[in-house]
C-alpha cells in the first residue's frame, strides 16, 4: 500500500477531515487534535501498513510510525489542504530553501510534481491500450469494429489530449492559474493547428504577413506545454504585479493569455517540439549504436534511480517517444527492473528467521509483482546491500537482452504483471524470456549472496555470536530503568525498539557512544545518532517536549557532527520543564537491533557517560 493510501485511510479512521482540528508530528509520531475522539477506529489504524502503533495521550491522538513520519506528514498536509506557511516570513524562508536546491534536485522535483498527478490517468488508459493490443494480436476481437473504436476512444483520449492533463499539473507545480494554463493547451491543440500539421502542406502561419507561427501537431506532446505553463507563470505574476486593482480582474487574465499564447505558438512550443525530437533522437541513436549498451545503461541505473527518486525522469522520455516514434523501448526495461527487484527480495525470505520478517518479504514481493517496488526496495534491499546488487545485475542482464531483440511497447502501461498482455505481438517471446532472466538471475544471486553466503546482516552492526559488539552509556545523570518501565506505552511496549529509560536529575545530555549525529528534530527534543559500528539510536528527551518548540533546550551539536562517548550534546533546563509540568523520562531506543540481544548491565542511579548496556 502506498503512503498516500495509508494517509487517506488514517484520515478516514480518525473520523474524516471534519473531525481534525490540528495535525503535526514529532520525531516518530503523527499527532492529532480531534473534535470527537470517539470516532477514532484505533484497531483499523494499527493494522495499516507502516503503522507501528497508536495511542491517546490525554486528548491528543498519536500514531507511531518511526523516523519516516515526516514523509507521511507531508502527504497528510496535502490531503488535508493544511496551510503550514501562515506568514510571509515562512514563505520567504521556503523560497530561500528552494533557491538553495541544486538544479538536479529542482528538475526532479518538477518532473515528479508534473507527472506524478497524471499517472493514474495515463496508467489506466495505457493498460486498456495494452489489453486491446493483446486481444487484437491474439485475434480474439477484430480491430476495425465499432466496439473497438469506442474502446480506443476511451484509451487514446488521454494520450491524444495529454497537453491538457500536463497543463493542470504543471500549473499546480509552478503555482499559477490552472484555467489559463488549460487555455494555452487548448490553443496549441486547436483543430486549425493540428489538422494543418497533419495535412503537411503549410509550414507556418504568418501574423500580419510578417511574424511566422510554425505549424506542429501538438497532440500527445510533452515538453511544449510544460515550457508554456512555466513561461505563463512568470507572465501572469509580472502583469498581476503592475496591474491596478480596479483593472486586475479583467485585464490580468486577458493580457496573460494573449501574451502567453503568442509566446507559446511562436517560441516555447516550437522549442519544446525540437527538444522532444532531439531527446528522442538521442535515445534512438543509443539503441541503434548498441542496443546491448543501451540496455546495460538503463538496466543498471534504474534501481539506483528508484532508490533516489530520480526514476520519474524516464516517464517524460517514454511519453515523448510514444509521441514522436509511436513506440518506446525504455518502459520494457523498467518492467525488467521491477521484476529483478521483486526476485531479489523474494530470495531474502529464506534469510529471515522471524515470522514478521517473512511476512514483510511476502507482502513486498506481491507489491513488486503489481508494480510497486518501494516496499521491497526500501524495506528489504536497502538493508541487504548484496541483494540490491543482485537486483541491479538482474535488471542489467534482462534489459540488455530485451534491448538486443528490440522489445518495445506501443502504449504507456504500468510495469506490472498485469501489463504482460501489452507485449503480445512479434516481441512477446523475448519479453517473456526477459522476465524469466530478470527473475531467475536476481533471485539466484540474491540467494547466493545473502542466504548461502550467510555473512550479510540486515544492518551494519556485525554479530559475533555471544561477544559484545557494542556498548552504550547513559545519556543523562539520573535513574536508569528498563524500557518497559517508561511512562509512555509506545516506548514501554518497544514499538520503536528496545533500550532503556533515564529519569534525569541533571539537564546535561551526552553521547552514548563514539559516532555521528544523524538527525536532530527541529524542536530539539529528539536526537538520532549512529555509532561507529553502525548502531542506530534515538534519544527522546522528555515526553511531549515537542510542544515546547525548542524552548528549554540548548543544542551544542549539529547534524553530521562526530561525537565521542560522554561528550555533551545538549543542555536541558529542568527547572523550566518542571514549571511546564513536563514529564522528563528520557527513552534511549536502539532502532536497528534486529536479532541482536541487549543486556542492561546497570540500573538505578548512574552518571552521564557511564556504561549501562551492551549488545550481543
Amino acid at each position: 500500500m502506498k503512503k498516500e493510501d495509508v494517509v487517506a485511510k488514517i484520515i478516514k479512521e480518525v473520523g474524516g477531515k471534519d473531525n481534525i482540528k490540528n495535525a503535526w508530528h514529532c520525531m516518530t509520531r503523527l499527532r492529532f487534535d480531534l473534535k470527537d475522539k470517539t470516532k477514532v477506529n484505533q484497531e483499523a489504524i494499527q493494522n495499516l501498513e507502516g503503522i507501528v502503533g497508536s495511542q491517546f495521550n490525554k486528548e491528543q491522538f498519536q500514531i507511531v510510525i518511526g523516523t519516516t513520519v515526516d514523509k507521511y506528514y507531508n502527504i497528510l498536509i496535502t490531503q488535508l489542504d493544511l496551510n503550514i506557511n501562515n506568514n510571509s516570513s515562512d514563505k520567504d524562508s521556503n523560497n530561500q530553501l528552494d533557491d538553495k536546491k541544486s538544479l538536479t534536485t529542482r528538475f526532479m522535483d518538477t518532473v515528479s510534481g508534473v507527472f506524478g498527478p497524471i499517472v493514474p490517468a495515463i496508467a489506466g488508459a495505457g493498460m486498456i491500450k495494452g489489453l486491446i493490443a493483446g486481444l487484437v494480436a491474439l485475434k480474439f476481437i477484430a480491430g476495425d469494429t465499432d466496439t473497438m473504436k469506442v474502446i480506443d476512444m476511451i484509451a487514446s483520449g488521454v494520450f491524444t489530449f495529454l497537453p491538457f492533463f500536463l497543463a493542470v499539473s504543471a500549473a499546480k507545480k509552478f503555482k499559477t492559474n490552472e484555467y489559463l494554463s488549460v487555455a494555452i493547451a487548448a490553443t496549441i491543440m486547436y483543430p486549425t493547428m493540428v489538422d494543418t500539421a497533419k495535412a503537411g502542406k503549410i509550414g507556418a502561419f504568418y501574423v500580419f504577413g510578417i511574424l511566422p507561427i510554425p505549424v506542429f501537431n501538438y497532440s500527445s506532446s510533452v515538453i511544449p506545454i510544460i515550457f508554456a505553463v512555466w513561461v505563463l507563470s512568470y507572465v501572469h505574476k509580472l502583469i498581476d504585479k503592475h496591474m491596478p486593482d480596479t483593472m486586475r480582474t479583467v485585464f490580468t487574465p486577458t493580457l496573460t493569455l494573449f501574451i502567453s499564447g503568442f509566446l507559446t505558438l511562436g517560441v516555447t512550443g516550437p522549442i519544446g517540439i525540437y527538444l522532444g525530437r532531439g531527446l528522442a533522437w538521442i535515445i534512438a541513436s543509443l539503441f541503434s549504436i548498441s542496443p546491448i549498451l543501451a540496455g546495460v545503461i538503463v538496466g543498471a541505473i534504474r534501481p539506483v534511480a528508484i532508490l533516489t527518486g530520480m526514476h520519474h525522469a524516464m516517464t517524460p522520455i517514454a511519453l515523448q517517444n510514444f509521441a514522436t516514434q509511436g513506440y518506446d523501448m525504455l518502459m520494457p526495461m523498467m518492467f525488467m527492473t521491477n521484476i529483478s527487484i521483486t526476485g531479489a527480495a523474494a530470495a531474502v525470505y529464506f534469510k529471515e528467521n522471524t515470522k514478521q520478517g517473512k511476512t514483510i518479504v511476502i507482502s513486498s514481493v506481491i507489491s513488486g509483482l503489481f508494480g510497486i517496488t518501494e516496499p521491497a526496495l526500501f524495506g528489504i534491499l536497502s538493508k541487504y546491500k548484496k541483494a540490491f546488487l543482485a537486483a541491479t545485475i538482474g535488471s542489467t542482464v534482462a534489459s540488455a537482452f530485451i534491448s538486443f531483440f528490440g522489445v518495445r511497447l506501443y502504449g504507456y502501461v504500468l510495469s506490472s504483471v498485469f501489463s504482460i498482455p501489452a507485449y503480445i505481438g512479434p516481441y512477446f517471446i523475448y519479453a517473456m524470456l526477459g522476465i524469466l532472466i530478470a527473475l531467475s538471475v536476481s533471485f539466484a544471486l540474491s540467494y547466493l549472496f545473502v542466504v548461502k553466503g550467510n555473512k550479510e546482516s540486515p544492518s551494519s552492526v556485525k554479530n559475533n555470536d555471544s561477544e559484545t559488539i557494542s556498548e552504550m552509556a547513559s545519556v543523562m545523570t539520573g535513574e536508569v530503568k528498563a524500557i518497559n518501565e517508561a511512562p509512555d506505552s509506545t516506548f514501554a511496549q518497544k514499538l520503536l525498539g528496545d533500550g532503556f529509560v533515564v529519569f534525569p536529575s541533571t539537564g546535561t545530555v551526552v553521547a552514548p557512544f563514539d559516532g555521528k549525529i544523524t538527525m536532530i528534530y527541529k524542536t530539539k527534543h529528539a536526537i538520532a545518532l549512529t555509532s561507529n559500528s553502525g548502531l542506530e539510536v534515538l534519544i527522546h528527551i522528555g515526553l511531549d517536549t515537542v510542544t515546547l518548540n525548542g524552548e528549554g533546550f540548548e543544542l551544542l551539536v549539529k547534524e553530521g557532527d562526530n561525537v565521542k562517548i560522554g561528550q555533551t550534546i545538549l543542555n536541558v533546563d529542568l527547572a523550566f520543564m518542571k514549571s511546564k509540568e513536563i514529564q522528563m523520562a528520557t527513552p534511549v531506543i536502539i532502532t536497528n537491533l534486529n536479532e541482536k540481544v541487549i543486556t542492561l548491565k546497570k540500573t538505578g542511579n548512574v552518571k552521564a557517560g557511564e556504561i549501562v548496556l551492551d549488545i550481543k
